[in-house]
């Protein structure tokens, strides 16, 4: 019940901990996740993390990995601590397998709003067209009164193992196809203004 920082890596953990995690431990202040098999959609739920300020998802696709995951769903996550400052998302997937923004539906989903008075920082590493992290972007850009610094990094993971590294991992070709089209940046550009 006292612990206050938590770091946990297994399959769906971003549900699990949504769902259990708020009444078993209410006063963790930093939550660090890991998932290499999201299946389960982050369910909306009234509890809360009161005392949570510092929030990092990572979700690593791997073979396991189900594209019908929605990103957007992590709004969940952001609605339960009144006091969160920091998000850092890690979205590691090679390739993108999701629906892209870019498809024949471009309407974006919305939730009522709810503002966010501490949320000062977010980090998305492996931003890409894929609709519900895009609707994620517009839901933060929208609701996050205070927020200071909003990262969209395109690329996924850690590709330079240390920052006086010469030479870093290369980039995937099919991660490389998602960012050349300017037309596409664009787009996804225009959609965060209109939010």
């Amino acid at each position: 019940m006292q612990m206050k920082n938590l770091a946990m890596f297994r399959q769906n953990v971003v549900c699990y901990a949504r769902a259990k995690l708020s009444s078993t431990m209410p006063n963790l202040e930093t939550l660090v996740l890991r998932s290499d098999e999201e299946v389960v959609n982050t369910p909306m739920l009234p509890t809360k993390f009161i005392y949570l300020k510092h929030l990092t998802i990572r979700l690593v696709s791997g073979l396991t990995f189900s594209p019908s995951y929605d990103y957007f769903s992590l709004v969940s996550f952001l609605d339960a601590p009144p006091s969160l400052e920091t998000l850092y998302l890690d979205v590691c997937q090679p390739y993108m397998k999701h629906e892209t923004v870019f498809g024949d539906s471009t309407h974006l989903r919305q939730i009522p709003e709810h503002s966010h008075f501490y949320l000062k920082s977010v980090k998305i590493i492996g931003f890409s067209s894929a609709k519900g992290l895009v609707e994620l972007a517009c839901y933060i850009i929208k609701n996050a009164v205070s927020l200071e610094c909003l990262t969209l990094d395109t690329l996924y993971g850690s590709r330079c193992y240390r920052e006086t590294d010469t030479t870093c991992e290369p980039v995937s070709d099919g991660f490389l196809m998602e960012t050349p089209l300017s037309e596409r940046t664009l787009r996804i550009k225009s959609l965060l203004q209109s939010s």
